[in-house]
Parts: C-alpha cells; sequence; structure tokens
C-alpha cells in the first residue's frame, strides 16, 4: 500500500487506513475527525464486532479515539507494563502482544481490534530480544536488553549504522509477530499486519512511499481475497499489486460483505 507520509505522522496514515480517504495532513485529519464519515471501526461495530484498540504509545488524553469508532480504549497506562521504555518507545512488541489475550477475552462477541507496535520505531536502540512468551509477565524482564547495542548518539551520527539498527529493529518486529500469529494458528481469525509508513529516505535509500501488508488468517478466510492478487509467503512479486492506503478499507469491506463470501461465513 502506498502511504501518505513517510518519515513520521503514522496518525495520519492510520487515519487513512480507517476513513478510506487519503490524509496526508492535519487540516484533512481534523476535517474527517469532523465529518460522519464511517471508518473502518464504526463498520465494524455496525455489524457486532468489539472495536478495540491497543496503543502503547498513548499517554496523553486520546479524545480522537472515540471519534474513530473504538469502543474499547487501552493506552500505555492501561497496559500494566513494569520494566523500563525503550527510549521513545514505551514498551516491546512482544509485551504489547501479549497482553491481547487478556484484554479481549474469548466471550462471544467478536473482536475487530487495531493494535500499534513501537518497537521498530526510532530510534531504533536498544533492539528488544524475544523471550519466553510464558515469561513475559509484567514485562520486566526486558530489562536484561536495555543495555545492548550501541547508544543513540552513536547511531544517529552514522548513516549505515543507523540503517543497520532499523533493520535489526524490524526484524525484531517481524519475528513478534509472525510468532504470535503461529502461537494462535488454531484460531479462526485474520490478522492484517501493515507498515504504517516508512522512514525518512535517508534511512530506507528508497524512493517512494510504498509499504508492506500481509494477511494471515485459515484458508476458508482467506479465499474473501483470492482476487487480490496476493503473493503467498513474505516477499511480493515484482509484479505485485500497488494500491493507495485509501483503498483498503473499501476494498476490505467488500471481500468480506455477506455477497461476497455468504451470509454464514464468520
Amino acid at each position: 500500500l502506498t502511504s501518505p507520509v513517510a518519515g513520521g505522522q503514522s496518525w495520519l496514515a492510520h487515519s487513512t487506513l480507517a476513513s478510506g480517504l487519503s490524509i496526508d495532513n492535519q487540516a484533512r485529519y481534523r476535517a474527517m475527525l469532523a465529518s460522519s464519515r464511517d471508518s473502518l471501526y464504526h463498520l465494524a461495530q455496525a455489524s457486532g464486532y468489539r472495536t478495540a484498540t491497543i496503543m502503547p504509545a498513548i499517554t496523553l488524553p486520546w479524545p480522537e479515539a472515540r471519534f474513530m469508532g473504538f469502543t474499547d480504549i487501552y493506552e500505555e497506562a492501561d497496559l500494566g507494563y513494569a520494566g523500563e521504555a525503550f527510549n521513545w518507545t514505551t514498551m516491546p512488541d512482544q509485551y504489547t502482544l501479549s497482553t491481547a489475550d487478556r484484554l479481549l477475552p474469548q466471550n462471544g462477541q467478536p473482536d475487530f481490534a487495531m493494535t500499534a507496535l513501537l518497537s521498530s520505531h526510532a530510534p531504533w536502540t536498544p533492539v528488544p530480544r524475544m523471550v519466553d512468551w510464558d515469561m513475559v509477565g509484567d514485562g520486566a524482564i526486558f530489562d536484561a536488553s536495555q543495555h545492548a547495542g550501541p547508544p543513540g548518539g552513536a547511531v544517529w551520527s552514522n548513516p549505515e549504522v543507523m540503517r543497520e539498527q532499523y533493520r535489526l529493529a524490524l526484524d525484531y518486529s517481524l519475528e513478534v509477530v509472525f510468532d504470535f500469529a503461529a502461537r494462535h494458528a488454531d484460531r479462526d481469525w485474520l490478522l492484517v499486519i501493515l507498515g504504517d509508513h516508512p522512514p525518512a529516505q535517508t534511512v530506507s535509500g528508497i524512493d517512494g512511499q510504498d509499504v508492506p501488508i500481509h494477511i494471515i488468517g485459515s484458508d476458508s478466510l482467506l479465499e474473501a481475497f483470492d482476487d487480490w492478487g496476493f503473493t503467498p509467503g513474505l516477499i511480493p512479486t515484482d509484479n505485485a499489486p500497488v494500491w493507495p492506503m485509501s483503498a483498503f478499507r473499501d476494498r476490505f469491506v467488500t471481500a468480506l460483505s455477506p455477497a461476497a463470501v455468504g451470509a454464514s461465513s464468520p
């Protein structure tokens, strides 16, 4: 998907994905919030889902969450993390995902949840280390990673070191999310894994604002996306489709609508 932004302002990408509108500046963002436009989460809520968001980066009041259509909102203070912050990153991705089973219990109502992951966010040092999921606990175990890797000053003064640290941080995030998916492979659900925006071009070394998207789920659910032209596996082919991020909402809803997949499908 082609993100509307690069190098920051992730909330503009999040709102683009949710609204189906191209939100590339703060004025458009405010206009979207003030409009009657239904977000992806409003549509899910109207279809009987509990709409939840787990946002470890939110440390201040966030009234926009209600306007976006979330009913259950879990911010940094709600997640119970007792470890040290990783510079700007309040907690490692493995801890964030470990809270999902606790915060989103299986109580009969299906969840439509959005979780933000932070470990691939600058300054990319220190990079957390994976631990046994059963040992995550309150997150204090991650303090052992705090002194691994170069200090921030050494990273940002050397472009090659900066790119290497970004690569390591992204590798960690992907390892966490795919391991999380594997641990829940018996659940009949969909996981949409999306990069909200690329880093600045000085880090990526790549023109453009395309970001990867992965859809993971059971074979029966993935059938709804057969005509999307996605590549099996992690690396898209050279002729893989590229869409604006604003196209996702309507395509996703259409793919999963009763007319598309049958009224009895999840």
